[in-house]
């Protein structure tokens, strides 16, 4: 909204009109100056609507529960995050003499109780033994519930004395709620690929739209163009065989007459790389090593099907961070793209080369 429209510009305009209507100036505590402080609040509300009106209407400055209408319009739907799933081992220091049971929906924590996660199955210490896997899920959807080994230690509810509770493999899954700016690119792509039954982007579109699904990927294959293969992931890992039918029968209820369509989870190929680096002066080693780790956990976990490893990408990543004067992937190269691969983060080894001033 411009300057001209706020509230006192407003006021004093509709103050100088009358004024050249009527050769009076209504004083602070006239009527008429109360009816036009009233009236000029109006005006300005309406201005204040048409200016977000006048954003909402326009996908690349649309936001929130506007952009949503951008995207319904076009068949598209926010995706939702997911929550975080992991197994944890439950120990007692000695066998018991009873079975002691584990309730589904029992309550575990991180150490510091900020991260609430609850079983989702009965699980049970049989007598004479001494430990028990329990499956959990956590509380809410997010990606920071993708916790490390080691991160889940307290149990919530009443039986925690004498258990000793860790997870020995990472929480994996957790994704956060589509972002204004990853919906806003997938509308953006659905008007320049226009949605039409011979038109392969309008399958990957299709297969995007459903819950869950972070990636696809869409092969035609070689000799006949209207067969199709679409390969599909979640964030981070591959789909399950219940995402793979859910996408699969969106397909067989859209797709024309004459297109073969076949859905299938991508495959995994995990990558392992070792970075060194070296530090300016001035700044802990340790403090940069782990920003360099959350750099490549956010370039991987922003990985989509069919997408190579680009280190020239990944460098830029680890080169912004404070402190990083320099870099290195050692021997590593960077892999090409396969329609049917999703690539995850392997081992991941971060070692400081040295200190310059």
């Amino acid at each position: 909204m411009s300057e001209q429209n706020s509230y006192y510009e407003i006021l004093k305009r509709m103050d100088n009109t009358y004024y050249e209507l009527s050769g009076v100036r209504p004083t602070d505590s006239s009527e008429t100056q109360r009816r036009l402080k009233v009236l000029a609040g109006e005006i300005h509300g309406i201005y204040c609507e048409l200016k977000k009106l006048r954003k909402d209407m326009f996908i690349s400055s649309a936001s929130g529960e506007a952009l949503d209408k951008h995207a319904s319009q076009r068949g598209l739907t926010r995706h939702r995050g997911l929550k975080a799933v992991g197994t944890i081992l439950v120990r007692v220091d000695s066998p018991l003499e009873y079975d002691l049971v584990i309730p589904e929906g029992t309550v575990f924590s991180t150490a510091d109780g900020e991260l609430e996660y609850l079983s989702t199955e009965q699980s049970v210490i049989y007598q004479g033994t001494g430990s028990c896997f329990v499956s959990l899920e956590a509380r809410n959807s997010g990606s920071r519930y993708n916790v490390p080994p080691g991160s889940v230690t307290t149990v919530v509810t009443f039986f925690s004395s004498g258990l000793n509770i860790t997870n020995s493999s990472a929480f994996f899954g957790g994704s956060d709620d589509e972002g204004d700016e990853a919906i806003r690119n997938r509308i953006i792509e659905g008007c320049r690929n226009i949605s039409n039954g011979l038109n392969p982007a309008f399958y990957l579109k299709l297969a995007e739209s459903v819950d869950g699904i972070y990636s696809a990927s869409l092969v035609e294959n070689a000799g006949n163009n209207r067969n199709v293969n679409i390969y599909i992931a979640k964030k981070s890992c591959t789909a399950d065989s219940a995402s793979v039918n859910a996408v699969q029968t969106l397909m067989n209820d859209n797709r024309i007459p004459g297109v073969a369509i076949n859905v299938y989870a991508a495959s995994e190929s995990s990558v392992d790389l070792s970075i060194s680096f070296v530090i300016k002066n001035g700044y802990i080693v340790n403090t940069v090593k782990n920003n360099i780790s959350e750099a490549v956990n956010e370039y991987f976990s922003e990985m989509k099907v069919g997408q190579g490893l680009s280190l020239k990408k990944l460098g830029a990543k680890i080169i912004s961070l404070d402190g990083v004067v320099d870099y290195s992937f050692g021997n590593a190269q960077d892999i090409a793209a396969s329609a049917s691969v999703l690539l995850k983060k392997g081992t991941i080894t971060v070692t400081n080369s040295g200190v310059v001033s």
